[in-house]
């Protein structure tokens, strides 16, 4: 952030379930009120999208939770397939009566990575989606076979 840089105002709808959630976090954390924390939380946002986005040779988990309905399972797959990120496998779980957990593993440049966890995230009915991105290394001392 630059001396030049000026704090801008902005106002954003929220869930007032989330926001309590929110503020337990600020008060525990020990932030002196919303801004910080939020400033926090988008700077760690836009570090991370950097890193994802700027790697080759990348491997990831991504994690969704999502409500169980027909039409958005066929939306996964279809975003899943329609990827050029290479989906090397995928774990489903019940949560509940009506929520899912599904985990993918995936591997394939960065970007790609990411816009197929951009794709999956903005689906309607997906609660919370998590992308673990990490650089898979040129070479290795240790052969590992299957």
């Amino acid at each position: 952030m630059t001396k030049e840089s000026q704090l801008k105002r902005f106002g954003i709808s929220i869930h007032e379930d989330l926001l309590d959630r929110f503020d337990i976090l600020v008060r525990s954390r020990g932030y002196v009120g919303r801004s910080e924390a939020i400033r926090d939380a988008m700077r760690l946002f836009i570090t991370q999208w950097e890193l994802e986005t700027k790697q080759e040779g990348s491997a990831a988990t991504l994690s969704v939770v999502y409500r169980h309905k027909a039409k958005l399972m066929a939306e996964l797959t279809n975003a899943q397939h329609g990827s050029n990120a290479n989906v090397i496998s995928t774990m489903h779980v019940h949560l509940t009566h009506s929520h899912c957990l599904e985990v993918l593993t995936l591997s394939g440049k960065g970007e790609r990575i990411r816009e197929l966890a951009d794709r999956i995230s903005g689906l309607t009915g997906v609660e919370f989606a998590k992308l673990f991105m990490f650089s898979i290394p040129e070479s290795s001392d240790h052969d590992h076979s299957h």
